[in-house]
């Protein structure tokens, strides 16, 4: 038995010793896998060939409504506040020409039409002496006389031909009357207040049947067909304009747009913005309303500029560097920035004919290999 034991042993360990030197035998045999090569990743961009140009630019920039006639309603004289041919209200809006307030007149006409009566009893007394003393000049005094009415303005007083008749007339108190009674006219005229343009009423102080005291404020009205767009710019940007010049003022939107020049242009900087006002007229119309306070943009144009090309402003880092491709590798550049817009910026100082890059890049170091996009 212990004989065949070993046998069985020693043949086991036969099979494990030869199976170990076959699997060896074997992998000697297979061929080692060769590494695969490292692929290069080419990165892709969007570039452009540097081609300067003479250009003529805009901006734009963005400015608030406000009214070119902005008016102080307030009593000349005093009395009971009577109803115009407009409610007086907040909001309400009028025509060149409406009664907007009456202020009690009644007692001030009569007065007026008793000192003309007067008057023309003062002239028809003095008419026979003028006939006698002075009959080269009668008949004009006569004509006057005639063409004076009660309900009426006086007509001008007749030229005055001598030294003699001034001193005649003057003796008679022809000339103070007469002045007198233009006065009272004018004051007759403060008691009814009109529109002096198309607009609206912005504040009310007053209602009907309250009374106006001389120097109170009755409220206060805009004129909403001539507007003013106040526009603050920079102070590079607003080296580019001049009065006079034209611009066009568009909504937030882009869809209405209306026509404007140039007025006003601030000589001083607003301490609080650091920036220069400029003050477009635009005129109102019915098709395409604008109202006071409203925000608009406006385009200036006609800014000269020479051999400069034009990229977007995101293609642009650390102020003032670019991406330029040399050998389909991105190289830093820095540019000449001549002027910067909304969007893009113009600038040279770089080679003609090289490529610069025209997106934004992230995370792209310089030598990055890249395949220009056209």
């Amino acid at each position: 038995m212990k004989k065949q034991k070993y046998i069985i042993i020693l043949a086991g360990a036969a099979i494990i010793i030869f199976s170990f030197f076959s699997m060896k035998a074997l992998s000697s045999l297979k061929e080692n896998p060769k590494p695969k090569p490292v692929e290069e990743i080419v990165r892709f961009v969007k570039a452009k060939p540097i081609k300067y140009d003479n250009v003529t630019a805009s901006f734009t920039a963005n400015g608030r409504v406000s009214s070119k006639s902005e008016v102080i309603i307030s009593a000349e004289v005093s009395g009971k506040i009577l109803e115009g041919n407009i409610p007086f209200k907040e909001g309400q809006s009028f025509k060149k020409g409406d009664l907007l307030l009456k202020i009690y007149d009644n007692e001030a006409s009569l007065n007026l039409k008793a000192q003309v009566s007067s008057f023309l009893t003062q002239l028809a007394g003095i008419l026979p002496d003028l006939k006698i003393d002075f009959p080269e000049t009668y008949q004009k005094w006569y004509n006057f006389f005639e063409s004076i009415k009660i309900d009426n303005d006086l007509p001008e007083l007749p030229e005055i031909s001598s030294t003699k008749e001034k001193v005649f007339l003057a003796s008679k108190s022809i000339l103070s009357n007469y002045y007198s009674i233009k006065s009272n006219e004018s004051r007759l005229k403060k008691y009814s207040i009109y529109a002096p343009f198309i607009g609206a009423i912005t504040q009310a102080n007053v209602e009907v049947g309250a009374i106006a005291n001389i120097g109170a404020a009755l409220g206060k009205i805009i004129n909403t067909t001539n507007l003013e767009l106040d526009v603050p710019l920079k102070t590079e940007e607003s080296k580019w304009i001049e009065v006079g010049d034209q611009v066009v003022v568009h909504d937030e939107s882009g869809e209405h747009e209306w026509k404007g020049n140039i007025i006003r242009k601030a000589e001083a900087i607003d301490e609080g913005t650091q920036s220069i006002n400029v003050y477009v007229a635009i005129t109102n119309n019915n098709s395409k309303p604008i109202y006071k306070g409203q925000y608009l943009k406006a385009r200036f144009h006609g800014i000269p500029l020479n051999e400069v090309m034009e990229i977007p402003r995101n293609a642009v880092f650390n102020s003032n560097e670019v991406f330029v491709v040399l050998d389909s590798l991105l190289t830093k550049k820095e540019i000449n920035i001549v002027k910067v817009n909304e969007k893009t910026l113009y600038f040279n100082g770089l080679k003609e004919g090289a490529d610069i890059v025209v997106e934004p890049l992230i995370n792209a170091p310089e030598q990055t290999k890249v395949s220009i996009i056209r």
